[in-house]
């Protein structure tokens, strides 16, 4: 950047006459060239014992999303039943523990999962995974399809009992996600109709 000032500068100099003109007696005085400092990318963010985990303009931009939550939608290991920790109203709950009798263990609770009794619990953390990926494969095609999903889903709603469309949007967002890894988001833009026909 400083030889290409230069060069700029000795360029003006070899254009302007040989004679001096006088300084005006108001003159603005004229700040040397600043230099620039050198762009330096978002470095991503370290995980659990250094392993790599959401990038930090990922991190910045959803702030109350936990890193982990992050990581598994952009890497697809991210199920629909999942979605609840993407809800506002379910996210700062303590986790739930149930004992299995089989294994005479406590496991962790998927109550929250079941808790899908309305559409909105669906619909509000459903457009937070989609902003999550959106930003991530900043991609208008991909974009686009999460639209035209949501329009289908609102669709399925208005028409159908939202038991039979919660089962249709489980099944439907879990196929997806083998394609997602791929980088096919394409499908999210289309019908199934033989699920929808089971459903």
């Amino acid at each position: 950047m400083s030889e290409l000032l230069t060069t700029i500068s000795s360029m003006s100099n070899a254009a302007a006459p040989s004679h001096t003109p006088a300084a005006p007696q108001h003159a603005v005085p004229v700040s040397p060239p600043q230099t620039i400092s050198p762009f330096v990318p978002p470095i991503p963010g370290a995980g659990t014992n250094g392993a790599s985990s959401a990038s930090l303009s990922l991190r910045t931009q959803f702030p109350d999303v936990d890193a982990a939550v992050i990581t598994a939608i952009i890497t697809h290991e991210f199920k629909a039943a999942d979605l609840h920790k993407l809800d506002p109203t379910n996210r700062d709950k303590e986790t739930a523990y149930t004992f299995n009798g089989s294994t005479n263990q406590f496991e962790v609770s998927h109550r929250a999962a079941k808790e899908y009794k309305t559409p909105f619990t669906v619909l509000i953390p459903l457009q937070t995974y989609f902003d999550i990926l959106a930003f991530h494969v900043n991609n208008a095609a991909a974009t686009g399809a999460f639209y035209r999903y949501t329009a289908h889903l609102l669709k399925l709603i208005a028409e159908y009992e939202w038991s039979a469309v919660y089962d249709y949007h489980a099944i439907f967002f879990n196929r997806r996600r083998a394609e997602m890894a791929t980088g096919d988001y394409s499908q999210w833009g289309r019908r199934d109709n033989d699920l929808l026909s089971e459903h």
